[in-house]
């Protein structure tokens, strides 16, 4: 497998730059093998990364270059959707439960300044996550666009804001 582009034949003695222009398609098409259809910037990312790697470590001695970059590419996409996956897994969103609980439970027993040392711990993008969804009632992607992120990226960073805030409630608890 060796990618050539104007007569230009893929080498590890090759600018990084030159390297990473000339495997564009290739790293498009492992992509698409992987049915990765959407955070495509997020994976492309991932795949120049890679590239990267696979230049920086390559000995042209144990076989072609390209494929070596064919396979850490592929090999670090795969991982990235595995480790993806295993965070669904883990960490599954508790959709209204935590807030609900903070709403209902604390507000009655105690007073606002819980919420007010709450929602200190959290980051300003993440309350206004917190606001979108909860109070105004938005869905993932209108989130998505009015925080200029990936719909991936606002469920994942709910899910995280959900396990920081059981963690702050357990240690309000003890």
């Amino acid at each position: 497998m060796t990618i050539q582009r104007n007569n230009q034949k893929l080498s590890p003695e090759q600018p990084f730059d030159e390297v990473l222009e000339l495997v564009q398609p290739m790293i498009t098409s492992i992509l698409l093998k992987c049915q990765i259809y959407k955070d495509f910037e997020y994976y492309r990312h991932i795949a120049s990364i890679a590239v990267w790697e696979a230049w920086h470590k390559a000995d042209p001695s144990k076989g072609l270059f390209s494929a070596y970059i064919y396979t850490t590419v592929k090999g670090e996409i795969l991982k990235e959707l595995s480790k993806e996956k295993s965070f669904e897994n883990m960490n599954t969103p508790m959709d209204n439960e935590t807030i609900n609980y903070i709403r209902d439970h604390e507000m009655s027993e105690r007073n606002p300044v819980l919420i007010e040392c709450i929602m200190s711990h959290l980051k300003f993008e993440e309350r206004k996550i917190l606001l979108l969804f909860y109070v105004e009632g938005y869905s993932y992607s209108e989130i998505a666009k009015e925080l200029c992120l990936s719909e991936a990226a606002v469920k994942k960073r709910r899910t995280r804001i959900m396990i920081k805030l059981r963690k702050l409630l357990s240690s309000i608890d003890e």
